[in-house]
């Protein structure tokens, strides 16, 4: 949840932002992004998802614009190649640890298209706002910047998030602006009914069941492909010497510290709660098989020979309705907004005068 609530905040930042902004999470959120963010998101991103710039509109009147100087220009307002590539050396120099060196080249030109389609972006957005002399106040920044305060890693100062983000109060006030040409342009009707509501859940009653799920331990001896005869038999009746000490009272977290090949001993051989899905596949049967507290049987994996005890039950449950409508409620709301902007921004786009000089 608290994914959803950074990317509401980041709403007020700025166009750069805006396209993440209008979608969910990947993880507590109510389902995976819809279509028209995927959509949203493919103008503002680059191919291997490298964060974004703002970059200051250069202000030049058309007939003095050399189109051998200029990258993009919207409606008059001009981004010079020697600013595009400046910005572009800066960020790869961010990731230049990160990118395989075959893939520097694909970095930089998707950051280049990157680059110019936030600066077309935010000078239609800008020109717009300004057109219907939409304004942020100063309290609502303020509220903005609170907000993004109460966000963030307690000992993280917002000073230094917006520092390394490259957010400006210019950038905040921008994004306040966005945010009502969003409303205006949606009709502030972006609010799901309890109607929208209740039929998304029911569409998507996958999405709201918790798995079953088995807390165990256990000890595990090793096996390895190059194990001879000798070692297999040593191994096989170490595990089968392990089970009966267990089975016969001894302490089983003793047992595994002082025995166990898994990092998971020195907490006793406990491996927390898991799910179907997260081990392998004999393990997966047997822990979920097994009754809990016994002893069962040797289990043999690609890892070698396990004794699995199972400590507790968690059973698979649908949640209700109640428990999840505002994040569902959120999740719409979300994607209206999302589907707004992009109305509105292939809209400004049209009307708007955009050259691309930049290849």
């Amino acid at each position: 949840m608290n994914k959803i609530v950074i990317k509401s905040v980041l709403t007020v930042l700025c166009v750069i932002l805006i396209a993440v902004t209008f979608g969910c999470g990947k993880k507590e959120e109510a389902t995976k992004e819809s279509p028209q963010q995927a959509q949203q998101n493919a103008q503002t991103e680059s191919p291997l998802g490298l964060d974004k710039a703002v970059i200051t509109p250069t202000i030049k009147d058309p007939p003095q614009v050399e189109p051998k100087d200029v990258a993009v220009s919207v409606d008059g307002l001009a981004l010079k190649k020697d600013e595009l590539a400046k910005r572009v050396t800066a960020k790869m120099s961010l990731y230049k640890d990160k990118i395989p060196a075959d893939k520097k080249k694909e970095a930089q030109d998707g950051l280049k298209k990157q680059l110019v389609e936030e600066f077309v972006l935010r000078t239609i957005l800008t020109n717009e706002a300004n057109n219907k002399k939409i304004v942020a106040t100063d309290k609502e920044i303020q509220a903005a910047t609170n907000q993004i305060k109460d966000n963030i890693p307690p000992d993280k100062k917002v000073e230094d998030f917006f520092k390394e983000n490259n957010i400006t109060r210019e950038d905040i006030a921008l994004g306040i602006k966005i945010r009502k040409l969003v409303e205006m342009e949606s009709g502030k009707k972006t609010k799901p009914t309890q109607k929208e509501i209740s039929k998304f859940f029911t569409d998507n009653q996958e999405k709201f069941t918790t798995q079953e799920s088995v807390h165990v331990r256990h000890i595990l001896v090793t096996i390895d492909a190059k194990d001879d005869e000798k070692m297999k038999i040593e191994k096989k009746a170490k595990i089968e010497n392990l089970r009966k000490q267990v089975s016969e009272g001894a302490d089983f977290a003793e047992i595994a510290k002082n025995n166990s090949d898994c990092p998971s001993k020195e907490n006793g051989g406990d491996l927390g709660e898991i799910k179907k899905g997260q081990t392998v596949k004999p393990f997966e049967d047997a822990a979920f098989s097994q009754e809990k507290s016994a002893i069962g049987p040797v289990v043999t994996t690609e890892f070698g020979h396990h004794i699995i005890q199972v400590l507790g039950r968690s059973p698979g449950k649908i949640v209700q309705l109640d428990e999840v409508k505002d994040k569902i409620a959120l999740y719409l709301e979300q994607q209206k907004q999302g589907e707004a902007f992009a109305q509105m921004t292939a809209r400004l786009k049209k009307n708007a005068v955009i050259v691309y000089y930049e290849k």
